[in-house]
């Protein structure tokens, strides 16, 4: 009875068909590109993470230490947990199934990545900053308190929490996982995780929760649709934290560079705005078309960036996104639905919105670069 209950909250819909699984060779390539990217940017932080906690320790403003604070009652398990409870409460007063399915999947999502989080924390046994005086990890199995930084339980479970309710919510996405990586954020302020503690916790907590929110079923299609849609954030992430420590040894070779990128991001936004308001495609080729300029355009800011280790994981991660994508456009029906030709005025509004976005990031990139030159 216990099991057919929990059951019915994550394949609630049992009638509806199952999205096919990927073909072996994608899925491999994912895993395998995923593999890449995780290892390759975790050891990238390593290398920046003692001395961006130097930096915090040295810097004492209380703006900062009270946002830390925030952030951190905001990812805290206790928190996550009354709001879990009380959504699944209001479920069973409103007797609605979708909060309760809410509420259960948010409480499943949060113990399963604080299961899993404690498992590599303690079979890693990494120093938290407050023990550690070099820059070098000290890792083995422990269970001595201060010997569990990586990863970041606040980072998984918030993530974790934010990506069932992102399906539920699609619309409030960026809201939620905004808030999520708040609270990731806070915990380096703070000085209680590093860097990649923060970045890791919260591409598992993804994982974790966008696998619980989705038919279990067809946990194996959620996962590589996870790996595939997380790793570009996470070398976002990687990549503002790695452009804030770096300044550029010739300034004429980083406008060159930066100027290429602005390009390539000018290709991907003019592919998708000719796509936008462009009525003669079919659903399956505007989605295809829209799919490879938001590969431009990711690849064009990683080039931005000046840095050819973010640009070539960049690159990886955006395939491997891309060919995801180009699957599911030609196996599953929900994502042919074609663009309503009659929003013209909402769509180019949108466009604009988000070309004026563009601008702002490229901006911030080379205003960023090099603001904590703690790495000569």
């Amino acid at each position: 009875m216990n099991t057919s209950f929990l059951y019915s909250f994550f394949d609630d819909n049992s009638s509806a068909s199952v999205p096919p699984q990927f073909p072996p060779y994608i899925s491999t390539v994912v895993c395998i590109v995923a593999s890449i990217v995780v290892v390759g940017g975790v050891g990238a932080l390593s290398h920046i993470d003692f001395p961006i906690i130097q930096f915090i320790r040295a810097t004492h403003n209380h703006t900062i230490e009270r946002l830390g604070h925030i952030g951190n009652q905001l990812g805290h398990g206790s928190t996550l947990i009354i709001i879990s409870l009380l959504i699944l409460l209001a479920g069973y007063v409103w007797k609605s199934h979708r909060l309760q399915q809410i509420g259960v999947q948010t409480l499943v999502a949060h113990g399963i990545s604080g299961l899993i989080t404690q498992i590599i924390k303690h079979s890693i046994g990494r120093p938290r900053p407050r023990l550690a005086h070099q820059e070098h990890w000290q890792i083995g199995p422990s269970f001595q308190s201060g010997l569990d930084a990586f990863p970041s339980g606040h980072s998984s479970a918030s993530f974790a929490v934010a990506a069932v309710f992102a399906r539920h919510f699609p619309r409030f996405a960026w809201i939620l996982y905004g808030s999520a990586a708040f609270v990731a954020l806070s915990r380096i302020m703070k000085g209680s995780h590093f860097p990649s503690d923060a970045c890791v916790g919260a591409f598992l907590g993804y994982i974790i929760g966008y696998i619980l929110a989705r038919p279990i079923r067809s946990w194996r299609t959620s996962l590589i649709e996870s790996l595939a849609q997380g790793l570009p954030f996470f070398v976002g992430g990687l990549g503002v934290l790695w452009i804030a420590v770096q300044k550029p040894d010739m300034e004429i070779l980083y406008d060159i560079i930066l100027g290429g990128g602005i390009l390539v991001t000018a290709i991907g936004y003019g592919i998708r705005l000719r796509t936008r308001l462009s009525t003669q495609n079919s659903a399956t080729r505007r989605q295809a078309m829209l799919t490879t300029s938001s590969l431009f355009m990711a690849l064009g800011l990683a080039v931005c960036s000046g840095s050819f280790f973010i640009t070539t994981l960049a690159a990886l991660s955006g395939v491997s996104w891309w060919v995801v994508r180009r699957h599911q456009f030609h196996t599953v029906t929900e994502h042919r639905q074609a663009e309503d030709s009659g929003q013209t005025i909402t769509i180019l509004t949108t466009e604009v919105l988000l070309g004026l976005g563009i601008v702002f990031v490229v901006g911030g990139i080379s205003q960023l670069r090099g603001v904590l030159p703690l790495i000569s």
